[in-house]
């Protein structure tokens, strides 16, 4: 496969200056997920609205399907319930900071979760972004895949985003399907130095995740074309040369993204 002139080799892949935090949410017991997510759009959003602080931008994504663990599993090893993911984005660390010192954010928006999220399985990451190649880029507006991945055992944070950007290309070139459906992909890269902060959302003794993939496809209908992707990120993880995570401590979910505020 030749992927787009300039885009591999000029790796498109420029770190994002802005930072942004990850929350994996599970509804409390007692909700469907249709209350839950009416209620995180409607009620939760509302209540961030009014003073977004230093906020950039804030984007829900609501999970409509989900895949825990590895196939190759008897049994599942993780929890196998994530009804939303939270993008909260700044310009800078100062910024993140701020916001969750601000008195709004400590005395309504952060209690509110007691209202819909399970806190105990409640997981984050604070990451940068780095855009990856794709043969065909398109408008990143249709459906929505959040692949969480934890990185292999021993493997320091510069080599697992080495190899998962070289795992990207080499699944681009040998699953044609999943290349042509592809319109955007960002690979959410950990900034451990933040690791602090996670208790804004992150359930004790939950795992750290290294890095999220963000890939967009048209719709509900080719987002499917995923499956020939992680297919092709497993035959590369199964070589040891090459291997970079732990597929039975990783998931992904299909979310469809649902945009609460941004700055103008």
């Amino acid at each position: 496969m030749q992927l787009e002139p300039g885009i591999a080799r000029t790796r498109l892949a420029q770190e994002n200056k802005m930072i942004k935090m990850m929350a994996a949410v599970c509804r409390r017991p007692g909700m469907t997920h249709a209350e839950y997510c009416a209620y995180i759009q409607h009620v939760h959003g509302a209540i961030s609205n009014e003073n977004p602080v230093a906020l950039r931008r804030y984007v829900q994504n609501h999970v409509f399907d989900a895949a825990f663990g590895s196939a190759s599993e008897t049994a599942h090893a993780m929890p196998v319930a994530r009804d939303s993911v939270t993008e909260l984005y700044w310009d800078n660390p100062d910024d993140m900071a701020a916001t969750f010192a601000h008195e709004h954010v400590r005395t309504k928006v952060g209690p509110d979760a007691a209202n819909f999220a399970d806190a105990s399985l409640s997981l984050s990451l604070v990451a940068g972004e780095a855009e990856q190649p794709v043969m065909q880029p398109g408008r990143a507006s249709g459906a929505k895949v959040l692949h969480y991945l934890r990185a292999a055992e021993g493997l320091a944070l510069p080599e697992f985003f080495e190899r998962w950007a070289r795992a990207h290309e080499r699944a681009l070139a040998t699953e044609p399907v999943a290349a042509a459906a592809l319109r955007r992909c960002v690979h959410n890269r950990q900034i451990p130095q933040f690791k602090g902060m996670l208790a804004y959302f992150s359930a004790k003794d939950v795992p750290i995740y290294e890095g999220v993939a963000s890939l967009w496809f048209d719709d509900v209908s080719s987002i499917g074309a995923f499956r020939a992707y992680e297919r092709a990120l497993l035959a590369v993880n199964a070589d040891a040369a090459t291997s970079f995570y732990r597929p039975a401590q990783s998931f992904f979910v299909y979310v469809t993204e649902v945009p609460i505020y941004e700055r103008g």
